[in-house]
């Protein structure tokens, strides 16, 4: 169970390397449900590889019961940890962090690390509702974009239209999408809404 008493630890981790040595990195952060395999982010991981990024994929689970007492800080702390003993053997320039869900409260906190201060976000189904999500989104100053759908929980249209007074940040709201970026009515229209997360996802990171 995470709490503030838990000890710091290391997550599973995915780390997939180009065969030559490569100076940009994208981390993966799924969400709590949503995993590094679900579509949005398989696909966004397949996007930077061939990009020749190093991709890591942080394989974080968590069942209902533990994330009930869910402590913010325990979470992103060993992400972190987690981040900095993976990667302490190795330097990149330019790095790339696509987090849903629950790992926007990690991209939350990574980006006021001086490791991670200048990467550029990806705020897959933010926690709107959140205020530390919310206010990272608005006040981070490099380059992030946000995807939501407009049926999605974490929704709120408010907070939403007032991100576009971040110059620093895209926005793309997604019609009828959930906090899977689907339509359990609509398969077909869920894989066009997939296909539009993806082309956004490729056009920010180009």
């Amino acid at each position: 169970m995470i709490n503030q008493k838990s000890e710091v630890k290391v997550f599973p981790t995915n780390l997939m390397k180009q065969k030559e040595t490569t100076t940009k990195l994208a981390i993966i952060l799924p969400g709590a449900g949503y995993t590094s395999q679900g579509p949005l982010l398989h696909f966004s991981s397949g996007h930077y590889f061939k990009q020749e990024h190093d991709v890591l994929q942080v394989n974080y689970r968590f069942s209902e019961a533990e994330l009930n007492p869910f402590d913010t800080d325990g979470f992103s702390a060993n992400v972190l940890h987690t981040l900095e003993e993976t990667l302490k053997e190795t330097a990149y320039d330019q790095c790339f962090i696509v987090a849903k869900s629950i790992g926007t409260i990690a991209l939350a906190n990574l980006l006021k690390h001086p490791t991670f201060h200048n990467a550029s976000a990806i705020w897959l189904t933010p926690l709107l509702h959140r205020d530390d999500v919310y206010q990272a989104m608005l006040q981070y100053e490099n380059n992030s974009f946000c995807i939501i759908g407009d049926k999605d929980f974490c929704y709120r249209e408010e907070r939403f239209a007032n991100l576009k007074s971040n110059p620093s940040l895209k926005t793309l709201l997604i019609p009828n999408g959930d906090h899977s970026l689907e339509n359990k009515e609509d398969v077909l229209g869920s894989i066009d809404m997939l296909k539009n997360v993806i082309d956004g996802v490729i056009q920010f990171s180009n």
